[in-house]
């Protein structure tokens, strides 16, 4: 498909609208609100996350993302056509493919399709790694297709080793395995769970690969990236990142996102270098990264920002990713400079097993944290709740920051100390 010539703009103040894809969620759009760019959106009707506020948007639409991609992009066409668009702006992952497609269909500022399709396969992303970088940058792995396949890729490996699907984020359904009976259990259940969650979201057609790799020890750490259309890099600072096991819960969950990380000059540079090496592995242009790291090795690169982190980056830097991410998608040079120097943390913890929610527990006391600034209740009583691994997301969200790094690193543990904050029949 040939992409079309970018519409005459019906604005002769604007270069057009910001269009995002999918969905938008407080916090990943303010920032742009402000600068008094036109906003936009094409909501997915089949997604169950929680929008922002788009009262304010150019324009809102709703569109089936689970019909033909031609069907979407005439559907973005149609929008271009009637307002004119600066640029497609995608924060999900869940749309990173959609975006890629619908913009070089369309003449639009973008990640390639292929180096999106890169970034959306750990198997494909990872063997990347291992060439283009050398086998050290990341952890041993293999694609299972069967159980005799898993039990013996397990043997070679040994055990503990980690099982996760290759085209899911936020840790949903990867475990850290002891055994193979506990092996086993956890793909069976992988391969039962995972096409629903895929079939909810409006993607039947989707399929599941499934990845057992070696398990590394060491901090979970992670840094955003922007490339522009020549692949120059842009880095952020390292944010560090406290999951499940950190606060005594058997779960690979993102429990909290903090600034300062507690990292060395040293280990930061080699962090950011190999930041800047992983996404010039997958050949991303003219997009933003969120890159993942285990100790010293990479995790894994998506093609959009991190999940919290233009907001943590705001909160303790000052520094608005948002419209960076906007400059890069115009061509522009991005503006990541800073103008504070605080500690903060995004605090997102989740239930400790999975169950019906009856009632969270502690409310009255979040606001009294030191450090505090905002929360939300997302969780919804009488419905479902639970680990990431169990496909769940997180029924509660905390925002801290403070000039002492000390009193938000205590509100963290005040939080993780909380063990019945929800109560789960």
């Amino acid at each position: 498909m040939k992409p079309d010539a970018p519409a005459s703009n019906p604005s002769n103040s604007q270069p057009g609208i910001v269009l995002f894809l999918g969905m938008v969620r407080r916090g990943e759009f303010e920032n742009l609100q402000k600068r008094g760019l036109r906003l936009g959106i094409l909501v997915d009707t089949n997604s169950k996350t929680r929008i922002g506020d788009v009262s304010q948007f150019v324009v809102v639409e709703r569109f089936d993302f689970s019909r033909p991609l031609p069907e979407l992009i005439a559907a973005v066409r149609d929008i271009q056509k009637q307002f004119g668009i600066a640029c497609l702006y995608n924060v999900i992952e869940f749309y990173v493919a959609q975006t890629a497609e619908v913009a070089a269909a369309l003449g639009l500022p973008g990640i390639s399709p292929a180096s999106a399709r890169l970034c959306l396969d750990k198997n494909i992303m990872r063997q990347r790694f291992h060439d283009r970088i050398g086998p050290e940058a990341v952890a041993k792995f293999h694609v299972v297709h069967s159980e005799a396949g898993l039990l013996q890729f397990a043997n070679q490996l040994g055990y503990p080793c980690f099982l996760q699907p290759a085209n899911v984020s936020a840790s949903m359904w990867a475990t850290r395995n002891t055994g193979p009976e506990m092996l086993l259990a956890n793909y069976r259940a992988m391969l039962d769970e995972v096409p629903k969650y895929y079939q909810r979201l409006g993607k039947p057609d989707a399929r599941l690969t499934v990845v057992l790799a070696e398990y590394m020890e060491g901090s979970n750490i992670s840094i955003d990236c922007l490339m522009d259309h020549s692949g120059r890099v842009y880095t952020t600072p390292a944010v560090e990142v406290l999951t499940g096991k950190d606060v005594g819960i058997d779960d690979f969950h993102h429990f909290a996102r903090l600034l300062p990380p507690r990292l060395s000059d040293a280990e930061k540079a080699q962090l950011n270098q190999l930041a800047i090496a992983g996404v010039q592995a997958l050949d991303m242009t003219t997009s933003a990264a969120h890159v993942e790291f285990i100790g010293s090795r990479l995790g894994e690169i998506a093609a959009r920002p991190g999940g919290n982190r233009p907001r943590i980056l705001e909160l303790a830097y000052g520094m608005d990713m948002l419209h960076a991410y906007y400059q890069i998608l115009r061509g522009e040079t991005p503006d990541l400079t800073s103008d504070r120097n605080l500690a903060a943390a995004v605090v997102t913890p989740f239930a400790p097993r999975n169950g019906i929610l009856r009632s969270i527990r502690h409310l009255d006391l979040i606001p009294k944290l030191p450090g505090y600034l905002y929360h939300e209740v997302r969780g919804q009583i009488g419905q479902p709740i639970g680990l990431s691994k169990g496909g769940y997301r997180a029924g509660l969200y905390i925002e801290l920051v403070s000039a002492d790094a000390n009193e938000v690193r205590r509100s963290v543990d005040e939080i993780a100390s909380w063990s019945d904050l929800y109560e789960i029949e």
